[in-house]
């Protein structure tokens, strides 16, 4: 129940009920000039090579994978003619690393260098329009945020997003665990936004320690059982430059099992892993990934799961479109399921 949110530079955020220290991540330091580094086209062609697949064939396999880029297009961008730059190119740019076998990111990190133009990257106003048709009014995000709430990362995309949930032996979510790759889409961005809604209203504090970034300031609001806090880069990104936030949210003691948790993205990402691990003394009989299109939607793509053997079930959908992703997990191995009115674990 997370939902990383972006605070720009003319966009401070959702005001803190706690003291917000001073921002060391304002002072924009001096940039050194860059080693030098490969192209973008040149380390394609090079990989392209060493594969010895023909850009036919790597048009092929990306057609596969369900993605359409034409071998024309394919053959400027290892020409250095043009790069990258609308999300199903730089969706296809993942997909060749992992067929040409470069190591993740050797590719996809070129293109930083070189900021995109015209409309390659979102707009605020779309990322808004987005937010809108995922987020309902009423639903936890502008509860929350308020009036900013579909101002919420409207400068940031995210490229992908992996989250790990820790259950205790009570059934109650304990702990989050997040990593979030995120694409800024001007110049001048500082700062993430995070909100976590909570599914028990009784939760007496919460703990966020960042591990990647820098924890610039918390808000909890007891009454709506939700966290607000801003995470910071450590400078400002340009316009295409990417950034990786890593942090735990710890959770205080609650006594209401939890059954679900759900993540709403309202733009597409190249990847969202969803990976819930149960205590040994709280294992579910029956746990279930699921898709909605917006926060009132009702659950589609019902599927069953299966527990590992570290009583862990995991999502991770080949296509990852705007919607919301979750797992729902049903009674209880060896014991009957208490049942009772519990708010929706909640990520975006």
């Amino acid at each position: 129940m997370i939902h990383p949110a972006h605070s720009g530079p003319d966009h401070p955020g959702p005001e803190s009920s706690i003291r917000r220290p001073h921002d060391p991540d304002d002072p924009t330091p001096d940039r050194q000039a860059d080693p030098p580094h490969p192209t973008f086209g040149e380390a394609f062609r090079q990989a392209l090579k060493a594969s010895g697949l023909t850009l036919q064939r790597l048009h092929h396999h990306l057609a596969v994978r369900g993605i359409s880029v034409s071998p024309a297009t394919l053959s400027h961008w290892q020409r250095g003619r043009s790069q990258p730059e609308r999300q199903q190119s730089l969706r296809a740019v993942s997909e060749v690393e992992s067929i040409l076998n470069t190591a993740p990111g050797a590719l996809q990190s070129l293109l930083s260098h070189r900021r995109p133009r015209g409309k390659a990257l979102v707009t605020g106003k779309e990322i808004s329009e987005a937010l809108s048709h995922i987020h309902t009014p009423g639903s936890p995000l502008p509860e929350a945020l308020g009036a900013d709430a579909y101002r919420f990362n409207e400068n940031l995309v995210s490229l992908s997003v992996q989250e790990t949930v820790h259950l205790d032996e009570y059934g109650c979510i304990a702990r989050y665990a997040v990593s979030n790759v995120v694409r800024a889409t001007r110049d001048g961005v500082r700062r993430l936004t995070a909100h976590h809604q909570l599914d028990d209203p009784d939760t007496p504090s919460v703990q966020v320690t960042v591990h990647c970034g820098r924890l610039n300031a918390l808000r909890f609001h007891h009454e709506l059982g939700s966290a607000v806090f801003d995470i910071g880069f450590g400078r400002a990104l340009g316009r295409g430059d990417t950034a990786i936030i890593n942090y735990t949210l710890d959770v205080g003691p609650r006594w209401k099992p939890s059954e679900h948790h759900e993540r709403a993205l309202p733009l597409s990402v190249r990847q969202y892993l969803l990976h819930i691990y149960f205590h040994p003394r709280h294992i579910p009989a029956a746990a279930y990934g699921y898709y909605r299109q917006n926060t009132e939607a009702a659950r589609i793509d019902i599927r069953p799961l299966s527990l590992d053997v570290s009583h862990s079930v995991h999502i991770l959908p080949a296509r990852c479109g705007p919607g919301v992703y979750g797992i729902l997990w049903k009674g209880r191995r060896g014991a009957d399921a208490e049942q009772s009115g519990k708010r929706v674990p909640r990520s975006s």
